[in-house]
C-alpha cells in the first residue's frame, strides 16, 4: 500500500514539474510574443487618432487665430495656446490609452 501511495505522490509531482516546465518555456513566451504584438498595434492606432485630434486642433485654432489677427503679440499667445492645447490633447489621450485616471 505504501509503494502506491509513494508512486502516485511521484507521478503527481512529475506531472507537475513537466507542466510547469512546459508553462515556462513555451506557453509564457508565446503568450508574451502575441501581447506585444497587440500592444503595437494598439500603439500605432492610438498614434494615428492622436495624430488626427492633434493636427484637426492646430489647423481650427490657427484658422481662428489668423481671422482674429490685429497685432503680432495675438499671433505670439495664439501659437503658445496652440501649443498648449496640442500638449493636453496629445497628454490626456496618451493618459487614456495607457489607463491612467483623470485628476
Amino acid at each position: 500500500m505504501l509503494s502506491v501511495v509513494v508512486v502516485a505522490l511521484s507521478s503527481s509531482a512529475l506531472t507537475l514539474i513537466v507542466v510547469s516546465l512546459w508553462g515556462h518555456f513555451y506557453f509564457q513566451p508565446k503568450l508574451r510574443q502575441t501581447l506585444e504584438k497587440d500592444m503595437e498595434k494598439q500603439a500605432r492606432q492610438a498614434a494615428e487618432v492622436i495624430g488626427e485630434s492633434v493636427e484637426a486642433a492646430v489647423k481650427r485654432g490657427l484658422a481662428d487665430g489668423l481671422r482674429n489677427l490685429p497685432t503680432r503679440e495675438i499671433l505670439e499667445e495664439t501659437s503658445r495656446s496652440l501649443a498648449r492645447s496640442g500638449s493636453e490633447i496629445v497628454g490626456e489621450r496618451l493618459g487614456k490609452f495607457f489607463g491612467k485616471k483623470e485628476r
